[in-house]
């Protein structure tokens, strides 16, 4: 009989824990961008047309569990489109070529000679780097918190991003290096559930992507970098 109660008490506890978990609403934010051009943008009309590989790369680290940042597969959601539409910010790019860096390639010499041929015959190269970081102890605590409480205390989580963006002529010379940096927050509790579709984490994170390529293409285009 005993044995039986407490079986039936561990699912009651279950059946709470996950309900709560099921019906937690979030709600998401962000900063400004960081390092944002200011200055006023006249079209590189005149300029030659070039060639441009665009070489990206995702990485991310949470401090107190990862030592370096670790190269991920691309998680930013409908990037072709995002990539397209920030493109439109360089006027003298006649034809160009896109590259995500996998964490595999490491041990791919096709794919490593591949980049290497592709940098060869294009007159320049944009790398750019998205890092996302994250502190292990804060996540750690909100996560705590969260269950604890049954997500009945608001937790907050964050991710501090830094684009960087270096162009590279063909030959290695290194022509141009621009940083941008934003933070997203997400706040989690029960209460929230009706906030959610509102204010989604990841059409926040998509914002700072998009956001941050647009101002940097802009950038190069107004100090005529690729010429």
């Amino acid at each position: 009989m005993w044995h039986y109660c407490q079986k039936d008490f561990l699912k009651r506890v279950l059946l709470v824990i996950t309900s709560a978990m099921v019906l937690t609403g979030c709600v998401a934010s962000r900063s400004e961008v960081q390092g944002k051009f200011t200055s006023p943008v006249t079209r590189n009309t005149t300029a030659d047309k070039v060639s441009v590989l665009f070489q990206f790369k995702n990485l991310q680290q949470q401090h107190g569990m990862d030592t370096v940042p670790k190269l991920q597969v691309h998680n930013v959601k409908d990037f072709d489109n995002l990539f397209r539409d920030s493109l439109q910010e360089l006027g003298n790019v006649s034809q160009y070529t896109t590259y995500l860096e996998s964490p595999n390639d490491v041990n791919n010499p096709k794919r490593r000679k591949e980049l290497e041929d592709q940098k060869a015959t294009h007159d320049y190269t944009v790398e750019v780097s998205l890092l996302e970081e994250s502190s292990f102890k804060k996540d750690f605590l909100s996560g705590t918190v969260s269950l604890l409480s049954l997500t009945l205390i608001p937790m907050p989580y964050s991710w501090d991003y830094t684009m960087t963006a270096n162009v590279i002529k063909k030959g290695g010379a290194q022509a141009a290096s621009y940083q941008r940096k934003a933070t997203l927050s997400n706040w989690v509790q029960a209460a929230l559930i009706f906030a959610y579709p509102f204010y989604p984490l990841e059409g926040k994170r998509e914002e700072i992507y998009s956001e941050c390529l647009h101002d940097i293409f802009k950038q190069i285009e107004a100090e005529r970098v690729l010429k």
